[in-house]
């Protein structure tokens, strides 16, 4: 098992303070030694509309669509807004989902995360992401979860996760990524 895997991530947040972007830049130092992390900039998506995508798939958009496809899995760290998955990640998603077939997300490995400052974490995001993912048929891994409460609490002014229970239980979660990610070869994409 020492292939390098090569994964992509993506934020649920553009916010530059962000904790689920904090989260995603604390993964390398916590991972197995195959795996390496790419974080996907998202920030010039447009509002998914059914008219632009018949003028054309926007440039920013197929190169998400060739950095998933490409890749051996996806990470993706969600906020929780109103109890669901936050409209520009949903977005995001939705514009993975359409285009030539396979579409951005179909096939690939998923995995979620995510960091809330409330007390229950990402649960009820996490749910709502989990049943997008079904529907594009991108398999998430199902268990354990990272559902991190209270981020506020367990980053420092840096943006480090300094929270040791956290850092040990991201770092298992992260051995079962890379199960996860093995068991969908991404052979020919």
């Amino acid at each position: 098992m020492a292939d390098t895997l090569n994964l992509v991530t993506i934020s649920g947040s553009l916010r530059s303070g962000s904790y689920n972007t904090m989260l995603l830049r604390a993964l390398p130092a916590l991972a197995p030694p195959a795996l390496r992390f790419t974080a996907l900039d998202w920030s010039a998506v447009p509002i998914y509309n059914g008219d632009v995508e018949k003028a054309g798939i926007p440039e920013v958009v197929r190169g998400l669509h060739a950095a998933v496809r490409g890749s051996d899995g996806l990470i993706i760290a969600t906020p929780e807004y109103n109890h669901g998955v936050p409209g520009p990640l949903k977005n995001v998603l939705d514009w993975l989902s359409v285009g030539k077939s396979p579409h951005g997300l179909y096939g690939v490995p998923v995995a979620v995360c995510g960091c809330s400052n409330g007390t229950i974490g990402t649960t009820r995001s996490q749910a709502m992401l989990r049943q997008t993912l079904a529907a594009l048929n991108a398999p998430a891994l199902p268990f354990p979860q990272v559902l991190v409460a209270t981020a506020q609490d367990r980053f420092d002014a840096e943006g480090k996760l300094t929270h040791e229970a956290t850092r040990e239980f991201v770092a298992t979660w992260l051995v079962e990524v890379e199960r996860w990610m093995r068991k969908f070869p991404r052979g020919e994409r």
